[in-house]
């Protein structure tokens, strides 16, 4: 799917940062947070309105719009030190050295493997499949391996409840570990059931405190 998330790396590589990349994903959440906060005012503050009501008629539609990306599946999430750039031009050089760079040759190469993919290891040793891509200018779709060095396997509803959280609570300054105020981004933003409890060592309590410890992208290369 063609989108802004895709397009913070040069042509012709084509990443879903939003899904794939969790350095990527603090700086939306980070982001997003800002573009939503009332001017002047910091989380927490006298000024800052602490309805979740308010939140979700202001950036309640905006927010799932964005996390429609994702999707309703499964995924890895790399959660090394390379940034998007960096990984698309690793990706770029190693096809580069194979003369594999180019659509034609790339597709071709692809077509004759009995897997339809290629993979190679970056110089973090995170390893990375490349398919064809269907996008116009950009045919290497990329993504971390499943289970590989430097990923985490998610489940969609993770991902967009620790996100959906995260941006509510770096808005307000709540607490994000509040049963009530993750249940409430579940319902109201996303419209998920809520859960009955979050353990920070795994599932969704654990991908809150990966994205709350991990730097986002602008702070890494």
């Amino acid at each position: 799917m063609d989108n802004q998330h895709s397009h913070i790396v040069p042509e012709p590589i084509l990443f879903n940062s939003l899904k794939h990349h969790a350095g990527y994903v603090a700086e939306f959440i980070r982001s997003f947070s800002d573009t939503f906060r009332p001017a002047g005012n910091m989380p927490g503050s006298p000024g800052v309105k602490e309805s979740f009501g308010d939140f979700e008629a202001e950036a309640g539609k905006r927010l799932r719009e964005e996390l429609l990306i994702i999707g309703k599946s499964q995924m890895d999430l790399y959660t090394g030190r390379l940034s998007p750039g960096r990984i698309a031009e690793e990706i770029t050089g190693y096809l580069k050295s194979k003369d594999l760079l180019n659509k034609e040759k790339y597709l071709g190469n692809i077509s004759r493997t009995h897997l339809s993919f290629m993979e190679t290891r970056l110089s973090d040793y995170s390893v990375w499949v490349l398919l064809p891509g269907k996008i116009p200018g950009r045919h290497v779709h990329i993504h971390p391996g499943r289970y590989s060095p430097l990923t985490i396997r998610v489940r969609s509803e993770t991902l967009k409840t620790a996100i959906a959280v995260l941006c509510y609570c770096s808005r307000y300054g709540k607490d994000h570990s509040d049963l009530d105020t993750i249940n409430k981004a579940r319902t109201k933003l996303l419209e998920l059931s809520p859960v009955k409890e979050v353990k920070p060592v795994r599932g969704l309590g654990k991908m809150i405190e990966i994205l709350t410890r991990i730097p986002p992208y602008g702070e890494i290369k």
